[in-house]
């Protein structure tokens, strides 16, 4: 499969910046890395400290947290929705992969649409923090047809003005 490196958009660049899962349940807190520009471990601590998230296994990161730690990051996400292709996905996903649906355990990956400067057409990719993923398919543009169960809207928080007293 091709890379981003074979995209035809010469001008691409991923609006992320890729953060590496550190270990086989982490996916959630390197997608939010991406997002907030953060080291995953910082992402953890914050989960630990204000959501009292575990500081060990077993865990699991679901909606709520993911949620939580959006919004302290200054993002906004939605629930999980159902995936009807790569058209029903917002501009920016953070998206289930490998769902099986006996256990309800997938893998998150993130997904962002964006149109490149100089471009007419829009560039859709996902970037992958699985550790044990080829380096070419860490950032995928080749993704027609991939395999997104799930996904979880999420946008930039508006930003809000401070009022001043007169």
């Amino acid at each position: 499969m091709s890379s981003i490196a074979n995209t035809t958009t010469p001008s691409f660049k991923p609006a992320f910046t890729r953060v590496q899962q550190t270990d086989d349940c982490n996916c959630a807190f390197a997608c939010i890395a991406m997002l907030a520009s953060k080291t995953i471990d910082e992402v953890r601590q914050v989960a630990i400290e204000k959501f009292k998230h575990p500081k060990h296994g077993p865990y699991w990161i679901g909606e709520d947290l993911i949620a939580k730690l959006l919004t302290h990051f200054g993002w906004v996400g939605t629930v999980f929705k159902a995936s009807t292709g790569l058209a029903s996905l917002p501009d920016t996903a953070i998206a289930m992969v490998d769902y099986n649906p006996d256990t309800e355990i997938g893998r998150h990956v993130l997904f962002n649409r964006v149109v490149p400067p100089g471009a007419k057409q829009p560039v859709e990719y996902i970037i992958d923090p699985a550790y044990w993923v080829d380096t070419v398919q860490q950032i995928r543009t080749d993704i027609k047809g991939f395999p997104i169960s799930w996904y979880i809207g999420v946008h930039p928080m508006a930003k809000t003005v401070a009022k001043t007293d007169k």
